[in-house]
C-alpha cells in the first residue's frame, strides 16, 4: 500500500510538484494515477507516485520504468534546463532507473528497448549499442520476443543522433564507426537475419 502526499518529492528534482495525490491508494490504483498525470502532461507528479511505488516495492521494476519513463518525458517536453542552466532532472539517474527496470525483468524487450534508447537520447552511444546487442539476443532466444519495430526505431534514432553530432557529414570519423552498426539495426529491424542477407537481395540481378 502506498502513501502518497505533497512532501513526497522525486529524487534529483529542484522543486516539488504541488499536486495532491489523495490517501492510500493500491497499487493498481498507483499506477493508473501515475498514467492518468502522464495523460494530462503531469510528468513530475507521475515521478513523484512512481517514486512512492519504487521505495514500497523495491523489487517491481515497473515503478523504475515508470519513474524513468515520465522524467524523460518531462525532459523532451519541457527541456532540462533551470533559469541558472542547471539539470532540473539527473539523467544519469534516468538511465539508472531504466536499467534498473530491465535488470529486474530480464525477459522483459520493452524495459531492455527503453534503456537502450534512453541511451540514445543521452549521447552515450557506445553503451547504447551494447544493450541494442543484449535486445538482439532476446530477440533471438525465443519466437515469443519480437523485436524488430524496437531495432528499427532504435536505428533510426542512432542515425540521427550521428547526423547530429557530425552535421550530417557521414565521412567523419564518428559517422563511420557507427553508422554501419546504425544500419545494421535498421536491417534487423526490417526482418532480416542479418545484413549478410540483406546485400544478397541487394545483389540480386
Amino acid at each position: 500500500m502506498l502513501k502518497l502526499s505533497t512532501k513526497h518529492s522525486a529524487p534529483f528534482i529542484t522543486s516539488s510538484p504541488s499536486t495532491d495525490y489523495g490517501d492510500i491508494m493500491s497499487d493498481e490504483d498507483t499506477i493508473t494515477k501515475a498514467a492518468q498525470c502522464i495523460t494530462q502532461g503531469d510528468f513530475m507528479g507521475a515521478m513523484v507516485i512512481f517514486e512512492a511505488h519504487v521505495e514500497s516495492n523495491r523489487d517491481d521494476p515497473s515503478g523504475y520504468h515508470g519513474w524513468a519513463e515520465s522524467a524523460l518525458f518531462e525532459i523532451q517536453e519541457n527541456g532540462n534546463f533551470d533559469e541558472k542552466g542547471n539539470d532540473r532532472i539527473n539523467e544519469g539517474q534516468v538511465a539508472a532507473y531504466f536499467k534498473k527496470a530491465a535488470a529486474l525483468d530480464s525477459e522483459s524487450t520493452e524495459y531492455q528497448a527503453a534503456y537502450a534508447n534512453a541511451l540514445i537520447e543521452f549521447d552515450r552511444i557506445p553503451m547504447a549499442i551494447r544493450e541494442l546487442k543484449k535486445l538482439k539476443e532476446l530477440g533471438d532466444s525465443s519466437d515469443d520476443f519480437d523485436v524488430t519495430q524496437d531495432l528499427y526505431q532504435a536505428a533510426k534514432m542512432l542515425i540521427d543522433n550521428i547526423d547530429f553530432k557530425t552535421n550530417f557529414d557521414r565521412s567523419e570519423g564518428f559517422a563511420k564507426q557507427f553508422l554501419p552498426v546504425a544500419v545494421e539495426f535498421a536491417l534487423l529491424g526490417m526482418g532480416f537475419a542479418s545484413a549478410e542477407e540483406a546485400l544478397e537481395y541487394l545483389q540480386t540481378e
